[in-house]
């Protein structure tokens, strides 16, 4: 009987250590599947608790300013010999708000601006069998417009690293035609007239609109960005009233206009997440009302 005694008890007592480590196997299986709060959440353990580093893009504004050279062209009908030619200062300020849509794309947003631009046309040389020409408008070759606008631009984003940003804008501007500078190519017979040099014509128009678009790069050096773009802009207000040089067929001349322009923005919310000390605020408030709901 006593033998029988010892080897129950000598097997109970290699039973027990095993039992021991398949509960404390549980037990931080357990731990590691729930998060759970301590009994008593102080300021001390929330101070204390480590957060992940990764954090997603917030909704944030910036503010800043631009500058650079426009290029003119033009839409004739009917068609002209035109090119490109340079003027400048081109400079603004814009404000732009990023947001995220349907809480899952956090690439879009809003810009809304001015910009001191302009707008006109150079006519070209061209030869027909051996003779050169250059057309005009007004006994003018070129001529170019300083125009005030504003824009609201659809500004889209696509970052490339921490530092880098791909930018996209599509949108709407309008503007107001404020004077014209006309000039003639001596070496051509005929005349400009003196009257009509720096001054618009009843057949003018004065205000312009139409649609803008531009894509760019921008360097992210929080809080400071700097942003390298290319806008191109089609009008939708003629340079002078359609059909009135014309009684015969149908006539009319569009701006089409690039610009390049370098900018300085200045982020006025943060661009990546929320501070450790503001999550420890937020946590603190959450807090906070859950106890007030529980004394309630």
């Amino acid at each position: 009987m006593r033998k029988y005694l010892i080897a129950l008890l000598a097997l109970g007592m290699a039973l027990t250590p095993l039992s021991a480590q398949v509960n404390k196997k549980k037990a931080i299986d357990l731990e590691e599947e729930f998060f759970q709060l301590p009994d008593s959440v102080t300021n001390e353990y929330l101070d204390n608790t480590p957060l992940p580093k990764k954090a997603r893009i917030n909704d944030y504004w910036i503010v800043g300013v631009h500058g650079g050279v426009s290029l003119q062209y033009g839409s004739f009908n009917p068609p002209r010999q035109v090119s490109f030619f340079p003027n400048l200062p081109v400079y603004g300020v814009s404000i732009t708000r990023y947001a995220t849509m349907m809480n899952t794309f956090p690439n879009l947003g809003m810009e809304v601006g001015f910009q001191h631009n302009y707008e006109g046309y150079r006519f070209k040389e061209y030869e027909v069998e051996g003779d050169t020409y250059r057309q005009e408008i007004d006994g003018a070759h070129e001529a170019y417009m300083e125009v005030p606008e504003v824009f609201l631009l659809t500004h889209g984003h696509i970052d490339m690293g921490q530092y880098v940003k791909m930018i996209i804008k599509a949108g709407m501007y309008g503007g107001y035609r404020m004077n014209i500078t006309r000039y003639r190519d001596s070496s051509y017979p005929g005349t400009l007239d003196p009257e009509y040099v720096n001054a618009f014509r009843d057949t003018d128009n004065r205000w312009t609109y139409g649609v803008q678009g531009g894509l760019g790069l921008g360097l992210m050096l929080d809080p400071i960005e700097i942003h390298l773009g290319v806008q191109v802009k089609w009008g939708w207000s003629s340079f002078y009233q359609p059909n009135a040089y014309s009684p015969y067929y149908y006539r009319y001349a569009y701006p089409l206009d690039g610009a390049v322009t370098l900018g300085v923005y200045y982020q006025l919310t943060k661009r990546r997440g929320h501070t450790r000390s503001a999550l420890r605020r937020l946590a603190r408030d959450y807090m906070a009302e859950e106890r007030e709901n529980k004394d309630q």
